[in-house]
């Protein structure tokens, strides 16, 4: 790493500290739901720009609260933001759920995007996988749910900072489903073959997990893959 880009780091990292002391992120969260009901909170945030048949998004991830939000959820596991914002995905999913019930003749399975082994460790939790179970405890009877059917199986780089063509090429062949999904013995709810499922995630940008998600998918049966996301 050069001396610039290193002092670069240096910078961003000194800022983000002076940030977190003069205004705490916890406190302005706390102050947030606090002061927000939650349909009055969904309301005021900006809604994504994006529309596609096969892409649904909550919010726009340029608005500064909304990425406060993923970042609470994303890297400090905030359990009160989580169990709204859950909320909010499960009104989304029935009624992506009942368009696909009656179109396609039987219930989705929602999956959260994986993370790897190491980056599970690193971090401790899976923000996708929290909030799948979380949309869970909601929805207990009307969402079907699996935590490791879609598995990652190589390491790749943070996308972050990557451009979309570096992106495609770090995430291509990381993923894949897992034996178990796959077996015949197992009940409806786990199985893919023939089944809609739909992929949560954090943030889309430019589609290249969830690209990765749906060949994994596709390669294995599924008959459709829906992404599901906070922000864009």
């Amino acid at each position: 790493m050069s001396i610039l880009k290193s002092f670069k780091k240096w910078v961003e990292k000194g800022v983000s500290f002076i940030e977190d002391v003069l205004a705490p992120e916890d406190f302005k969260i706390k102050k947030l739901l606090n002061n927000l009901p939650v349909g009055l909170m969904r309301d005021l945030l900006p809604k994504s720009p994006v529309y596609s048949k096969d892409i649904f998004v909550l919010f726009d991830y340029q608005n500064k609260i909304v990425r406060l939000i993923v970042k609470s959820i994303k890297y400090k596991n905030n359990a009160s933001l989580r169990k709204r914002v859950a909320e909010y995905l499960y009104e989304e999913l029935l009624d992506i759920a009942s368009e696909i019930a009656l179109f396609e003749g039987a219930p989705p399975l929602l999956v959260p995007m994986p993370m790897s082994k190491k980056e599970k460790r690193s971090r401790g939790f899976n923000q996708c996988e929290e909030l799948v179970r979380e949309i869970k405890k909601i929805g207990e009877n009307n969402i079907e749910v699996s935590y490791n059917t879609l598995k990652k199986i190589r390491e790749t780089e943070r996308q972050t900072k990557l451009s979309r063509e570096k992106r495609i090429k770090n995430v291509e062949n990381s993923m894949a489903i897992s034996d178990s999904a796959q077996s015949l013995t197992l009940s409806k709810e786990t199985k893919i073959k023939n089944r809609v499922v739909i992929v949560l995630d954090d943030v889309y940008t430019t589609g290249a997990s969830l690209a990765e998600a749906r060949r994994a998918l596709l390669a294995s049966d599924a008959k459709r893959v829906i992404g599901l996301f906070i922000a864009h």
